[in-house]
């Protein structure tokens, strides 16, 4: 639980304490929060009308006599019940549920429950060798993951594209994901591993020294062996290798304008205004790209601020 939100939650109990002596209370959750509630209680001097702090686990993983099993609340029944988890608050209200009073109050802090967890994504992310520089915006990486599951679900076929490889990192990523999800996709990644190309637009802004990749052997060697093709040099002389290919997933991560609509180009038809979904394209940091129309096909989705642009397919 992050510090703003747990001084809230502290906030919130000091105002129910004051307000009726009488008031007593149970902690929801055997958590590090717990214990740090426990010690705000025992600060105050209100231990006293602090009942316990109960979970499934019940004091059997706790030698403290204030933890107890979930069912002795029916028994307890305080009058306030604190959640001890900002992530996990949904599962100790779901779990806790049977046991309170319609009429006890319910005491949680943050917004935590909203991240996106998923088991596979978190394996292949965190167990990955190249990290990921994906970061365009904070959730592309979920939002890739995101595309390719319901790309499975909606049994597309095709290949996934990425435009933009840098050290490859994303790009086995993607590979993992597609081996995860039990596809069988291959992924086409684009990239010059010279450089970034000289300006052929005012809106070519980006050419950071410290995103370049040159040692393209090493590249191959860091992803031998997966379902993985590269194409080497400028995207706009080299995205034509697709023309030929049903797109599942076109990840356009250039930095630049002109290889971005270049790459676009290739595969806005895939998204052609009334077809069907056989595509899903998602783009970041392009500069800003979205401002010539004449690149997005109507039924894109596009978020643009000054420096940055993603655009997706509604596809979640």
């Amino acid at each position: 639980m992050k510090q703003i939100e747990y001084d809230q939650l502290i906030s919130d109990i000091k105002i129910a304490l004051a307000n009726d002596a009488r008031t007593s209370f149970a902690i929801i959750g055997h958590t590090p929060v717990t214990y740090d509630i426990v010690a705000f209680f025992r600060a105050v001097g209100a231990e006293g009308r602090l009942l316990g702090a109960y979970s499934q686990s019940g004091g059997t993983d706790c030698p403290e006599s204030w933890h107890k099993p979930l069912s002795v609340l029916r028994s307890d029944r305080p009058d306030v019940a604190i959640i001890a988890s900002d992530p996990e608050k949904e599962r100790l209200l779901a779990e806790v549920e049977p046991y309170l009073t319609p009429t006890t109050r319910i005491l949680f802090g943050g917004y935590a429950h909203f991240t996106f967890r998923d088991p596979v994504f978190d394996e292949v992310v965190n167990s990955a060798l190249v990290p990921s520089l994906a970061n365009g915006y904070p959730n592309i990486l979920i939002h890739l993951y995101q595309c390719l599951w319901n790309a499975a679900r909606l049994g597309l076929k095709g290949v996934v594209a990425e435009f933009g490889m840098f050290k490859g990192g994303t790009t086995l990523l993607l590979s993992r994901f597609i081996e995860r999800l039990g596809q069988r996709w291959p992924v086409i990644g684009f990239d010059t591993f010279a450089g970034f190309p000289a300006r052929r637009s005012v809106l070519d802004m980006y050419d950071y020294p410290d995103c370049v990749c040159c040692d393209i052997d090493a590249i191959r060697q860091h992803l031998a062996g997966r379902n993985i093709e590269i194409v080497t040099g400028d995207v706009v002389l080299t995205a034509s290798r697709l023309e030929s290919e049903d797109i599942v997933l076109a990840f356009i991560d250039t930095d630049n304008f002109t290889s971005a609509a270049a790459a676009l180009a290739v595969t806005r038809n895939a998204l052609s205004s009334g077809a069907p979904l056989r595509s899903i394209i998602l783009l970041a940091a392009i500069g800003s790209a979205t401002r010539k129309e004449s690149v997005l096909p109507p039924n894109v989705y596009s978020r643009t601020n000054v420096t940055s642009t993603c655009t997706a397919r509604a596809c979640f």
